[in-house]
């Protein structure tokens, strides 16, 4: 997903994430939230990924999406839809589910250390798996929806922040929900490519400044742009409660932003 004319800007192309090219190689991993993306679009997602996770009760949930399916997995059928390994302190796991995969021989890596999130640890067991097998992904595509438990969803947030901890830098993380895509810009220069479907129907583009302070934040391609705006964290939240968060969250107008 580099830029190759433009080595100094990075790329992103959400058509990637379900189109990509053959070569583009991703993980997949599932977290405790309904999937709600169709089936048409999850499935051979699924199927391609190098390495496809689920992480303590998005276990149960991967396999309730299966339906009927998953019972063919539990008696060791349909191994494309098998995880690679399920991780987790497994407090939201229910215990049938593990003994039925665990029955198959499917990886079952208890990671109990409260230090971390489900979902950070399980980016650390994908890194771990890489190096062991000599995989070289280009993204981890992570399915869980923005909605629920408040708590969890800021810690999902602030994974994307810590995230460069656990994966190399060249990996994308994308927190993909029914409705949106998540990431987080690195500091430098960002392209986003969208979909020509996006712009027909005035999509939205949320800009929302996380951890430090971010000077000299420019963007074009929007309705609303930023121009060069210092102390992007005190400007995000100033807008915010006035009730004025326009400049932060805009409609798109190009293809590329």
């Amino acid at each position: 997903m580099q830029d190759d004319t433009n080595a100094d800007k990075i790329t992103w192309d959400p058509m990637e994430i379900f189109f990509g090219s053959s070569n583009h190689e991703y993980a997949v991993v599932i977290l405790n939230q309904p999937i709600l993306l169709a089936k048409s679009l999850m499935l051979p997602m699924w199927k391609k990924a190098k390495i496809k996770i689920c992480v303590d009760g998005g276990t149960n949930r991967w396999m309730e999406y299966l339906d009927k399916i998953a019972d063919e997995v539990y008696h060791g059928n349909c191994s494309e839809y098998t995880p690679t390994f399920i991780t987790g302190d497994f407090d939201s796991i229910l215990p049938d589910t593990i003994e039925k995969l665990k029955n198959i021989s499917v990886p079952i890596i208890n990671t109990p250390d409260q230090n971390h999130t489900d979902f950070s640890k399980a980016l650390m067991q994908i890194t771990g798996s890489c190096k062991q097998k000599n995989i070289h992904l280009d993204a981890i595509y992570v399915f869980v929806e923005t909605a629920g438990r408040f708590d969890h969803i800021i810690g999902n947030i602030n994974t994307l922040h810590q995230c460069k901890k656990f994966v190399d830098n060249t990996v994308k993380v994308i927190n993909i929900a029914s409705n949106s895509f998540t990431w987080l810009l690195q500091p430098g220069n960002h392209v986003i490519k969208i979909p020509e479907v996006l712009r027909k129907n005035n999509s939205w583009v949320g800009l929302i400044a996380f951890g430090t302070s971010t000077n000299n934040v420019t963007t074009s391609g929007l309705k609303w742009n930023l121009e060069k705006l210092r102390n992007f964290r005190q400007q995000t939240i100033k807008m915010s409660l006035l009730g004025n968060f326009y400049s932060a969250v805009s409609e798109i107008l190009r293809d590329l932003i």
